[in-house]
Order: C-alpha cells, then sequence, then structure tokens
C-alpha cells in the first residue's frame, strides 16, 4: 500500500485541533535542535517558534521506516486499536527484511518443544552473553558479566519473541517453519561452544502456502498483505528529516520529506517508533565508526544512517557504533554498488579455499560469514596496513560446475564479472594481478606479494593432503556443526568420496577461477541506545518520553556478536511490537488535541 500525494481517508483530520507553538501554548514544540541550521532541516522558521503548527496528518503512532521491525510494530500497534501511519523513506515496502533470507532466531520455539528439545532461560541468556560480552562473561556473576542494559533487553527478547510470533501469525501477517537441512535442524553457530545447551532448533523462516521453504521476500510480502487489509496507511518516497517535541522533551510528531522536496508533518499522539535501517550506506560514518575497512554491504540503499542523525539532535545516547553484522561481499560488486545483491554465506564448493595476498589460507572457509569477514581488519603494525583487506577465493572446474549458481559463483551458462579465470594457477595470479591494478585507487594500491603463486601452489598442496586424509589441521574446516549446516544446504550435494565432505582435493590442472572477496555488512547495528521496553535513551540513560526505535537503526544489545541465523530479523520483529505496546499502554496527556 502505498500514497504519496495524500491521507489515507481513515487517518483524522486535525486542522481544527492545533496548539500554540511556544507562546502562549498549554504545552509549547520545538522542533529537536531549535538553532536556525537545524529549523531549515525541518521547514520551519524562526516565525514559526511563535505560531500554530499546521499538522497534514494526525495518528496515535507513527511507525518510521517499513521493514520487518517496523511492520511488526505498526501490525502490534493496529490490533491494539491505534490509528497507525508508516512511512518509508524508500519507493516501495520491505527494507533490508526483503533482501534477506527472511530467518529469525527463536529460542524455545513450538517446534522445539514438539521436537523435545529443552531450552531454559537461563542456558539461553548464558549463551547469548558468553559471545556478546565475551571479554566480561561469568556463569556465577550477576548478569553473567552481561552490562545490566544489555541483560534486561535479552531477558525481555526471550520471554517475547515467542508471543510476538505466535501474535503475527494469528494476525496473517507471518507464517513460519523450522528451518532444516533434510531432517536437521539448523545448528547455533556456535552451536559447538558448552555454554550453548540447546545447540540446534531456534532459527524459523518463513512458509509459503504451499509448505515449502520462503524467504525475506515472502514475509514482506504476507506483511504487505497484512497493512492493505487492516487499512494501516503507508507513505513510500517519505524520509524522516526531524522530530518535533514538546518543552519536555516528549517526542510529538515528525517533519519528513517527499520527493519532490516538500515537507509533511505528522502529529503522533502516543509515539514515534523509528525502525529505519543501519548506516551500511553512508560511506563517511561507516569511516567514522566501523571497526574496520568496509566497502558496502547487502542493506537496502536507504540505509543511510537517519535516525543516528534524528536521534542525536533529540539527545540520544549512542552505542555499538564499531559493529555490524559483518558478511564478506564480492569486492568488484560492492565497487559498482555499494548496495549489494547479496553476502557469502558460506563460500561454496569442497575444492575450494579463500587465501590473502601472501596466497595462504587465514580462515575456516566453511564458518560464518560475521566472523570470517573481521579476519579482514587485522592490522599489521610494522607495514601500518591491512595485510588480509581483500582475499581470493580460488576454486576448479568441479566446484564451479556443481556448485554453479551459489554465490559468488555464477549459475551454469553464465559469466560475471566479478569471476575471474585461467588455465593455470601462474595465469591466473597474472590475472588477479592485473586487476588489482585496474581497481588500485579502490584499495589504497592492494597487490599480491612476489611469491603468490609459489605459496599458493604451497597451500594448495598442502590443502589437498587434508582433504584427502579428512582433517583440516590448520583451521578444523568442517568440523564444527555449522559448517556441514552450510555446505550441506547449498543447492543439490555433488558426490565426494572424500572423508570430510566440505573439503575436496583441488584439481591439478585447469581451468581455475577466482574471486576478490572484501570486507562488508548485512547492515550496521550501532545507534541510539534503547532500554527493554524499546525508548530511546537520552545521555544520562533517562527515557526520551514518546520515542522508540527497533531493528537496525538503534544500539543492539548483541554487541560484537551474531548468535545465529534469523538474530538481526528475530530482536527486529520482537521489539517493534515490544514498542507498539508499551507506547499504547504509557501514553501521556500532551495538551495537542
Amino acid at each position: 500500500m502505498t500514497d504519496d500525494t495524500k491521507d489515507n481517508k481513515d487517518t483524522k483530520d486535525t486542522s481544527q485541533s492545533r496548539r500554540k507553538f511556544l507562546g502562549g501554548a498549554t504545552t509549547g514544540l520545538v522542533a529537536t535542535g531549535l538553532a536556525t541550521s537545524t529549523l531549515a532541516a525541518t521547514g520551519l522558521n524562526q516565525q514559526d517558534l511563535h505560531r500554530e503548527i499546521n499538522w497534514d496528518s494526525e495518528v496515535d503512532i507513527l511507525v518510521v521506516g517499513g521493514g520487518a521491525a517496523g511492520c511488526s510494530a505498526a501490525i502490534t500497534a493496529n490490533a491494539l486499536g491505534n490509528q497507525v501511519m508508516i512511512i518509508e523513506k524508500a519507493p516501495v515496502l520491505g527494507g533490508t527484511a526483503a533482501k534477506s533470507v527472511g530467518g529469525i532466531w527463536v529460542p524455545n520455539n513450538k517446534f522445539m518443544r514438539e521436537a523435545g528439545l529443552e531450552d531454559k532461560r537461563e542456558d539461553c541468556l548464558k549463551y547469548m552473553i558468553r559471545l556478546s560480552f565475551p571479554t566480561s562473561y561469568n556463569p556465577e556473576i550477576k548478569y553473567f558479566g552481561a552490562e545490566e542494559g544489555a541483560y534486561r533487553q535479552m531477558e525481555r527478547y526471550y520471554d517475547n519473541v515467542n508471543r510476538v510470533i505466535e501474535d503475527l501469525e494469528q494476525q496473517d501477517a507471518l507464517q513460519l517453519m523450522a528451518l532444516k537441512a533434510g531432517e536437521h535442524f539448523m545448528p547455533d553457530y556456535f552451536a559447538h561452544l558448552p555454554e550453548n545447551k540447546a545447540p540446534a532448533g531456534r532459527a524459523l523462516v518463513p512458509s509459503q502456502a504451499d509448505g515449502s521453504m520462503g524467504n525475506g521476500a515472502e514475509m514482506m510480502r504476507r506483511f504487505g498483505e497484512a497493512l492493505r487489509e487492516k487499512r494501516i496507511p503507508v507513505k513510500t518516497r517519505h524520509r524522516a528529516k526531524q522530530l518535533i517535541q514538546d518543552e519536555d522533551g516528549r517526542a510529538v510528531g515528525l517533519v519528513a520529506e517527499k520527493r519532490d522536496g516538500t515537507r509533511y508533518k505528522i502529529k503522533a499522539n502516543r509515539g514515534v517508533i523509528f525502525t529505519t535501517g543501519g548506516f551500511t550506506h553512508n560511506k563517511q560514518m561507516r569511516l567514522d565508526f566501523l571497526k574496520g575497512p568496509v566497502f558496502g554491504g547487502c542493506a537496502a540503499p536507504t540505509c543511510e544512517g537517519d535516525f543516528v542523525h534524528i536521534g542525536t539532535r533529540a539527545g540520544a545516547q549512542l552505542g555499538n557504533m564499531s559493529n555490524a553484522w559483518w558478511a564478506q561481499l564480492p569486492l568488484e560488486q560492492a565497487l559498482e554498488n555499494s548496495s549489494v545483491p547479496t553476502g557469502i554465506w558460506c563460500s561454496p564448493g569442497d575444492s575450494m579455499i579463500q587465501v590473502n595476498r601472501n596466497g595462504e589460507r587465514f580462515f575456516d572457509e566453511k564458518f560464518v560469514y560475521n566472523e570470517r569477514t573481521q579476519a579482514h581488519f587485522a592490522w599489521d603494525p610494522v607495514s601500518a596496513s591491512y595485510p588480509d583487506l581483500l582475499s581470493f577465493m580460488i576454486y576448479d572446474q568441479r566446484t564451479a560446475d556443481q556448485y554453479a549458481g551459489f554465490a559468488p559463483i555464477p549459475p551454469t551458462g553464465s559469466s560475471a564479472t566479478h569471476v575471474m579465470s585461467a588455465d593455470t594457477l601462474e595465469a591466473l595470479a597474472a590475472v588477479i594481478k592485473k586487476k588489482l591494478l585496474d581497481i588500485a585507487a579502490e584499495t589504497a594500491g592492494f597487490s599480491l606479494q612476489e611469491d603468490f603463486t609459489t605459496q599458493l601452489n604451497k597451500t594448495i598442496e598442502r590443502f589437498n593432503q587434508f582433504a584427502s586424509a579428512g582433517t583440516d589441521k590448520d583451521f578444523s574446516r568442517g568440523k564444527q556443526p555449522i559448517d556441514q549446516f552450510f555446505h550441506f544446504f547449498g543447492p543439490g550435494q555433488p558426490v565426494n568420496s572424500y572423508p570430510n565432505a566440505t573439503m575436496h582435493p583441488i584439481a591439478s590442472t585447469g581451468p581455475y577461477y577466482a574471486v576478490i572477496m572484501a570486507a562488508g555488512t548485512l547492515d550496521t547495528k550501532g545507534g541510539p541506545k534503547i532500554n527493554e521496553h524499546a525508548q530511546v535513551l537520552d545521555t544520562e540513560g533517562q527515557p526520551i518520553p514518546g520515542l522508540y526505535g527497533a531493528g537496525n537503526c538503534i544500539a543492539s544489545f548483541s554487541g560484537p556478536a551474531y548468535w545465529a541465523g534469523g538474530a538481526t530479523l528475530g530482536p527486529a520483529l520482537t521489539f517493534g511490537s515490544i514498542a507498539a505496546s508499551h507506547a499504547t499502554q504509557n501514553t501521556q496527556t500532551v495538551g495537542l488535541g
């Protein structure tokens, strides 16, 4: 549902219910940060300080952002009897969720219970904290070593995620199934750690009408249908520009900007909920905040950090700004467009390795994308450089054929500009060197070491020995449960007679292929801090009344961790709903109509 030019007929006309702005008003209003420079951003001017605001629309709850968190917030708010509106910067609903696999991490879900799997609250919290607070985790102390605010959000998440999912299913806005490979539940990303007492079964995905597995696009399709059926207005091509607060600091409305530059002022009687995504596609913010060099990400192009700017002007405290949901990307795709089609969840293939500029492997290629990506951030203090800024996925014809279509390998019969090939490893190295020269301006002249080819041959010889024996003595490839799941979950399963199904000797003759890989994100996960009610906190740690956040636009309580598949969308859906519930139950009279 979209409406770019006028209000839904069910939205209140507020032209006769206005209040004085500051001078003489019962409750004054301020455009957050009343310096002349910020007034210009809102479409208000100095004269507006002493006269009425002419609201263009009035609702109970305004949701900013039309992705998964925003839809969850809007549908919950509607079910609680609120008049709701969604504004969305993009031309269509969906956000980054529509590009995703659609996984949702749901501890202690009904599919686990039906299978007789126990997922106790305390055990789950310990697992989360072990990863989110790796330097302070202690199962014997208060909050298990977590910061109190994050602990409160984690327990709130565990206590509410199943309720939120069930509510959305009852609203016919969502339908989920367990994510499996064959009969095996998907394991958590760190199922191998002793702290994980329920190592598999928490990941759910959307199901389609025929019972087959869906994805993020299917989830957002159902959300869109639910919004239409419930007559919840969605205004696309409306970008949030400025929060409006009363003299007590309560969020009471928002100024949005349409594509044609005109301003649209929306009054929100009960709350404004931001769900606008992270700042992946704001290059300056990536440079300012992220802990390593990042070339782009999977996030929707509209994820430009809007709430960081709006929230800080409203007095919000920022958190977790250096972390992201990390993912490796094909470098050339990211250089062409920072919003890439997909991240590389698992390096596909068995006769495949990833090497650095020295021609050496430097991680388990089958392990979690979030962890592989951070290996690119290693800093060499002597050369004052990132020696692993780029990596090179090397594979043979077997993998090219049998894993065709599993990104970044192109489908059978097609080609891709990000894939290089040659008949020998020596010739392949020459092709890579030429490519690096072509893009040197984008990588600070990153190049291969002189002995790259010699070392690559040694690396392949060593890898082939490991593949033949079935044990990767360097990085334990295939040993972790998630390695095996990612590998087996691919498109079709080639026959591999070797002991470790994730490893097959690389052919002694060409052709050989290479893809340059670089660090990216699914999206960032830093921004204004919230509490367990999804209220945005100010610099003193106190809630900003009427202002809420959920999803990737806020400081994630996961910290640096990626617990499992769906750890992004699970909290987003849950805290979007929590925000709507709290705004409904904690409304204060603001004297605005």
